[in-house]
């Protein structure tokens, strides 16, 4: 692996990644993995766990639907309990973490689609004021509520254009032990604008609301595991919590996928109480604010300094295919905090820059006061800034896309037959046998298909990123 860290001063044509003029629909797909055994890694995860005298279910699940059935079969109206919509279980959660103790809610959903109140596509969490009190919102179960795989079983919070906040609104002035949101698909694509010619997004005319919004929730502990994101116009979401002296945020095992400069890694308030971990993710095709190079907001996650975390630790996530870049740091290295990067993947990131090969682009900024972004890989990384940098990999771990209809126009390179299963670099503009061929889309519409998740095809990239049999509170 080669050095690499230098000025990017030859850049990209500022409408990114242009000249294959290409108008498609997107889907996700990978290589079909054979069904895992029963408890081995993949296979559906069972979360249910003793329940103790302060813990309540509320069971959640589509009208009609056999696991419906199952919700009012099992509902006792004391500690069971059953609804047919998400905002409705919410607040029935709210008002029996109203009252101080540790009491624990969970509420389970079942695959299948949930509408906000009315079909607006927002749900909150009214203000809890408990610091004793956990909530868990878990997605993903079968019709019995027996076990969960919420990447094959999805529970789908649907939205609408005009929504006017994020997808899960914590409202402001609460307090918890623990909150954990867990399983739920997030595809903002329904509130953002499109153009109808190259499918791209258009930005200005969509929802600038983010997935997710904590509003400085004094957690514990914060967990966000297993989740889809995809679609986002303005991000996925911040941890933005207020810390408490031990504060933990946890973020592991979630898809973030096509969204527009995902996440910001800094707590919001007293930060320096608060270990922030981001474990197992994987980060596909994200993109900057901009399809500029000059842009802010370039890179799919953005390092903070040491006043928004205690201590900030990167471990076993997969970064590919995001023209920005992985992270962006553009504070000065004296004013960075402790960061741990271990037994992470990265290829193909920063393709906005026209010097970027499939090594770089692991942290792109302007550290400090340099006018222009500088683009580092893993050894500059590690051997420029006082990082714990380590077991890290640069591989192509061939992620794949469904492509259909797709019209090709102005390069040699990409005027072919197209099959359904295509390598992601061609959405990128690199050939099937390396370098660079820019194309017009910028975040254009994707799904999800759960028939196909996008686990890495090459067996030694499997170990990285999203692993859907390894869900939050398994046994």
């Amino acid at each position: 692996m080669r050095r690499f860290c230098r000025p990017i001063s030859r850049l990209a044509p500022l409408h990114l990644l242009r000249s294959a003029g290409l108008s498609f629909a997107l889907t996700v797909a990978a290589v079909a993995l054979p069904a895992p055994a029963a408890g081995a890694p993949g296979a559906d995860a069972s979360t249910d766990a003793p329940k103790t005298d302060g813990d309540y279910e509320i069971l959640v699940a589509p009208r009609g639907s056999a696991a419906a059935e199952t919700a009012a079969a099992r509902a006792d109206g004391t500690r069971i309990l059953a609804e047919r919509r998400l905002f409705r279980a919410l607040n029935r959660a709210a008002e029996l973490l109203s009252e101080p103790g540790a009491t624990t809610v969970t509420i389970r959903l079942a695959e299948g689609e949930y509408p906000g109140q009315a079909g607006l596509g927002v749900w909150t969490i009214p203000t809890i004021a408990n610091p004793e009190g956990r909530l868990r919102i878990l997605g993903g179960y079968d019709d019995a509520f027996s076990a969960r795989s919420p990447f094959t079983h999805l529970s789908r919070l649907v939205t609408q254009e005009g929504r006017d906040g994020a997808f899960i609104t914590v409202e402001r002035r609460s307090q918890l032990a623990e909150l954990v949101i867990s399983g739920l698909h997030f595809d903002a694509a329904p509130s953002n604008n499109y153009d109808a010619r190259s499918n791209s997004i258009l930005k200005g005319s969509s929802r600038t609301y983010g997935l997710l919004s904590f509003n400085q929730l004094r957690v514990e502990s914060l967990v966000v595991a297993d989740n889809i994101f995809i679609n986002g116009a303005h991000g996925a979401f911040d941890p933005a919590i207020g810390g408490v002296p031990g504060s933990r945020v946890e973020i592991r095992n979630n898809l973030f996928l096509n969204t527009i400069k995902p996440m910001k890694a800094s707590a919001l308030s007293r930060g320096t109480d608060v270990d922030i971990v981001i474990q197992g993710n994987s980060f596909i095709l994200n993109w900057p604010f901009n399809p500029d190079p000059t842009s802010s907001n370039v890179g799919v996650v953005e390092l903070y300094h040491s006043d928004g975390y205690k201590t900030l630790t990167f471990e076993d996530n997969l970064f590919a295919f995001n023209p920005g870049g992985a992270m962006q740091q553009d504070w000065a290295p004296d004013r960075m905090g402790p960061i741990t990067l271990r037994n992470n993947l990265f290829h193909a990131n920063g393709s906005l820059f026209s010097t970027a090969t499939p090594e770089d682009g692991v942290i792109v900024g302007k550290f400090g006061t340099n006018p222009t972004y500088m683009s580092l890989d893993l050894i500059a990384v590690e051997d420029d800034f006082d990082y714990t940098v380590e077991g890290n990999v640069s591989m192509d771990p061939g992620i794949t896309l469904s492509i259909a209809p797709l019209q090709a126009v102005d390069s040699d390179a990409v005027q072919r037959e197209d099959t359904f299963i295509n390598d992601v670099r061609r959405i990128l503009g690199m050939n099937q046998s390396g370098g660079a061929v820019p194309i017009a889309n910028y975040a254009p519409r994707m799904v999800y298909l759960p028939e196909h998740p996008p686990i890495p095809s090459n067996p030694e990239a499997q170990r990285y990123g999203i692993q859907p049999g390894q869900v939050w509170g398994a046994r």
